[in-house]
């Protein structure tokens, strides 16, 4: 998820091309990351000692970390975290970077700082970013201060990265009244709390979600896969209700439905949450115990 965000950051900055991200986030799913670049990155070892461990590793028949624990430059300990740190997306990105000479180690950590000032990020935000934490990056772009829409827009990101895109982009929350679309996929769930829930997009949008969630080949949007977006919108609203059962609130989910070409409206308003998608734009539409109509 790291690599998304600040991967798309580095192309609206020219640092890096579309296609050259394109490229490192396609070289992750095949690659681990080197315990070099892990214990520089985890500050246990500088860059000298690395390259050290590195010529050494050309001449003896040793593996990385039990030469570096034989120089006393790492602990047996530090050796094994930095064995279960090498699937981990963060330094997988920073490999890749490194790797294919688009970014040195001491650039990368230079942009990393402008990403954290540029957007009013913490330390802790960062590495929120870097663990994968959904619900602190949620609390971070989605901004909606009500408890229960916090937990349904986790819910719904959560199901989109294990099923749909894992490397889902998500934006800041928009509260809006009104919403001309081209195509939505909804449902509405209706007890002690009234929601609604869809996903809206324009031309094919639709089959970002349609595809990957059947595993099936759409050529165009049409009922195939306004079926696929409902039966994934329905998968989310189970979830959900199953959670609020439990905790004593009862609810009822009504059928899935899909509309073209309408209008939501909402005097009390609905949030709007922009998603990338599989490379396309998606709106997240949630609203919680607010009357909302489709014209």
């Amino acid at each position: 998820m790291f690599g998304h965000f600040f991967g798309n950051y580095l192309v609206k900055n020219g640092v890096i091309t579309e296609e050259q991200l394109d490229s490192i986030l396609k070289s992750q799913k095949s690659s681990r990351v080197k315990m070099g670049l892990i214990a520089v990155s985890e500050k246990m070892l500088t860059a000298r000692q690395t390259y050290e461990i590195n010529m050494l590793q050309v001449t003896l028949d040793k593996r990385f970390g039990d030469i570096a624990v034989e120089k006393g430059y790492l602990t047996p300990e530090q050796v094994n975290k930095i064995i279960s740190l090498q699937g981990n997306p963060y330094l997988l990105f920073i490999q890749n970077l490194t790797e294919k000479n688009l970014a040195t180690m001491e650039e990368i950590e230079t942009y990393i700082q402008r990403f954290k000032a540029d957007n009013d990020f913490t330390d802790e935000d960062i590495e929120a970013f870097k663990s994968g934490d959904i619900d602190r990056l949620t609390d971070l772009f989605i901004n909606i201060k009500k408890p229960l829409y916090k937990e349904y827009v986790s819910l719904a990101i959560r199901n989109i990265i294990r099923f749909v895109d894992s490397g889902v982009i998500f934006n800041n929350a928009e509260l809006v009244k009104t919403r001309r679309f081209q195509h939505l996929a909804t449902q509405c769930v209706k007890g002690d709390h009234d929601v609604f829930i869809g996903f809206e997009g324009d031309d094919d949008a639709l089959l970002s979600i349609a595809v990957p969630y059947t595993k099936e080949q759409f050529d165009e949007v049409d009922e195939d896969v306004y079926d696929a977006v409902c039966e994934f919108t329905n998968c989310i609203n189970g979830l959900f209700a199953s959670k609020l059962s439990y905790e004593g609130v009862n609810i009822d989910m009504l059928p899935p439905l899909f509309y073209t070409d309408a209008e939501l409206v909402s005097e009390q308003g609905f949030y709007s949450i922009p998603l990338i998608v599989n490379s396309k734009k998606v709106n997240l539409l949630i609203s919680i115990d607010s009357d909302i109509m489709i014209k």
